[in-house]
């Protein structure tokens, strides 16, 4: 595996993929482009830019990606709001198990995606920051707040799964060239990049784009992201700053009804601030999404195609998850409990439980459906400043956080506590890869996930799906892919899986 990578990677960095709005997500790749002779005008420079957004739709779920979306994998499944539904005559999604029940190791294969997605993704940004200097066109400093954004993000995904990583701010023509004197440095170091690379582009983004540009990074979408990040680094009073603009822009609103934040027809909504773009029936730009929520041995009975989906299933909601619902809340609505399976339904009795935000049921090609991946909606940007007033003062937290409960058709808190905003986060954006961060920013990881493995062994009692190290030890960090070390014998490992 390790010379596969090594072979591939020098290609993939140079490569200017196609992703952003629908219109250009109709493009392909072009691979193997030299740079030098590439990068001319506005044209080129846009179509590098696209290229930079690819690996977000990796990372989201891609169907040609062997539903290794970190996003989902990391940010949901680690966490106590769902579970694998292992099937024991099919042992293919040993590696997803393996993660939810934290027993991976180095050569876990899913590993490899968050690491090879995001420094391809990074090399892409900074192939367009070189290129661009010395030429001027109408669009640089939008272009250059678009790369800054995006590099951001795919640091931070990079730093929250595996700590110290590389830091990397220049081009590079192989993987060798680009991690030569790029050893692991202090995750603190790559947050300064984080931050500068942030405060650039909200300068320099626009508040919206026309509908045919929509899934570009807007000035709101960094501002989020920001204020994600400085809330990650504990300095709230900032991220207070940030978020408060993005309120204030008025460019965002929760909408009356849940369910149509996520129709297929109106993804283009208010309510989101930033997404990752699919396209429905096109190999490597569509979502396999719905696929990693359907229970096993679903088949048909959700699907139009008619092709019987052996391997479908791999995170479904926990019973723990789905009490945790106040009584009367809309959101449950979003999960289906209509499909009895006779055959694998040892876990939560023989009902299999489903999300539905991203149920594709008339896509027509198996694993390509076309629902975009919201990492950024207007309740987060609400929720995320209820807990920076909480934690800093200089505003009310309560009206925020009922403004995102009267939607649910909740009855209003007169006051809240840091584990109410968590616990609405949890039903609000569930399946949506955000429980499991917040769980680690405000230190119940190990607390919350220890008791989510008592209750996994219980439930899973005699049906051979959990072994018997599982949850014994809850590590924070993904191990740094066995393929690097062996690339690089000077790389250390995190020290968990050692």
């Amino acid at each position: 595996m390790r010379k596969i990578y090594t072979k591939i990677l020098p290609i993939v960095f140079l490569a200017l993929g196609l992703l952003g709005c629908e219109d250009f997500l109709n493009e392909y790749p072009v691979s193997e482009i030299s740079t030098k002779s590439f990068f001319k005008d506005q044209a080129q420079f846009e179509q590098a830019v696209n290229g930079a957004y690819s690996g977000l739709r990796e990372l989201a779920g891609a169907n040609d990606v062997g539903f290794n979306g970190i996003f989902w994998i990391a940010g949901e499944m680690r966490s106590d709001n769902t579970t694998f539904q292992h099937n024991t005559t099919d042992q293919s999604g040993h590696r997803f198990w393996h993660v939810d029940q934290f027993i991976m190791n180095p050569n876990n294969e899913i590993v490899n995606q968050p690491w090879n997605t995001c420094y391809v993704g990074i090399g892409k940004c900074n192939t367009v920051i070189k290129y661009s200097e010395g030429i001027e066109f109408d669009k640089k400093a939008q272009f250059l707040a678009e790369v800054k954004f995006l590099r951001a993000l795919y640091y931070y995904t990079l730093v929250r799964v595996f700590g110290d990583v590389p830091l990397i701010t220049e081009p590079a023509t192989s993987y060798n060239s680009a991690f030569e004197g790029n050893k692991r440095v202090s995750k603190d170091l790559v947050f300064q990049t984080i931050l500068s690379d942030l405060n650039d582009a909200k300068q320099n983004l626009p508040k919206n784009y026309s509908a045919s540009e929509f899934g570009r990074a807007t000035e709101g979408a960094a501002r989020t992201l920001l204020a994600d990040v400085q809330m990650w680094l504990g300095t709230y009073n900032e991220a207070k700053t940030e978020l408060e603009a993005v309120v204030a822009g008025n460019q965002y609103a929760v909408l009356d009804d849940y369910a149509s934040v996520f129709d297929l027809n109106n993804e283009q909504n208010k309510e989101i601030v930033f997404s990752v773009q699919f396209i429905v029936g096109t190999f490597g730009l569509g979502s396999a999404n719905m696929y990693t929520f359907l229970p096993w041995n679903s088949g048909t009975k959700y699907i139009s195609h008619g092709q019987v989906l052996a391997r479908t299933g791999m995170n479904i909601p926990t019973e723990d998850f789905i009490n945790s619902f106040e009584e009367g809340d809309k959101r449950k609505d979003m999960i289906d409990f209509g499909f009895i399976d006779n055959d694998f339904g040892t876990y939560q009795g023989n009902i299999v439980p489903f999300t539905k935000k991203f149920w594709d049921p008339g896509h027509a090609v198996q694993y390509i459906a076309g629902n975009d991946f919201p990492l950024y909606r207007y309740p987060h940007v609400l929720l995320m400043l209820a807990e920076c007033y909480l934690r800093e003062g200089g505003g009310d937290p309560v009206p925020l956080v009922n403004q995102v409960r009267r939607r649910a058709g909740l009855s209003n808190l007169t006051s809240v506590t840091l584990d109410d905003i968590i616990q609405e986060r949890r039903v609000e954006f569930h399946c949506e890869a955000d429980r499991w961060w917040v769980l680690v920013r405000t230190g119940k990881a190990q607390e919350v996930m220890l008791a989510h493995g008592t209750r996994e062994k219980a439930n899973r009692s005699g049906s051979g799906a959990i072994s018997s190290s599982a949850f014994n030890k809850i590590n924070i960090l993904f191990p740094i892919p066995s393929w690097v070390l062996e690339n690089d014998p000077t790389m250390e490992q995190n020290p968990e899986y050692e």
